[in-house]
C-alpha cells in the first residue's frame, strides 16, 4: 500500500518512523499509520547479531550489511563446513549476476 508521507516521532533520544496512509472509508477520509521502525539502528535486535541492523530509510544499509557480512566471513571462515561455503559462494554469484 502506498503511503502519503513518513511521520517521525521523537521518544527520548530516539526517532521512530511511521508510514501515513490516507484512506477513504464510507466517503470519509481516514488516516492509518504503520510502524516502520527506528530511524537509526535497531538497538535491541542488533545485540543478538554480529552487526547493527539499520532502519528502513537508511539508503546505505545494504552496503553496510555486505561489509559486515564480509567481515564476519573473514573471521568465521575456518568454522564453516564445505557445504555452507559452497552455498555462500553460489549466493554471491547470484548477487553478482542480478546486479551485473
Amino acid at each position: 500500500m502506498k503511503y502519503s508521507y513518513i511521520e517521525r516521532r521523537k521518544v527520548g533520544d530516539r526517532v521512530y518512523l511511521y508510514a501515513v496512509h490516507y484512506l477513504k472509508v464510507g466517503g470519509k477520509r481516514r488516516i492509518k499509520k504503520c510502524y516502520l521502525g527506528p530511524e537509526g539502528n535497531y538497538i535491541y535486535v542488533s545485540k543478538m547479531h554480529e552487526f547493527s541492523l539499520r532502519g528502513p530509510l537508511d539508503r546505505r544499509r545494504t552496503l553496510n550489511y555486505l561489509d559486515a557480512i564480509l567481515n564476519l566471513l573473514m573471521v568465521e571462515r575456518e568454522k564453516l563446513d564445505e557445504e555452507t561455503k559452497r552455498e555462500i559462494v553460489e549466493k554471491l554469484r547470484r548477487a553478482i549476476e542480478v546486479l551485473g
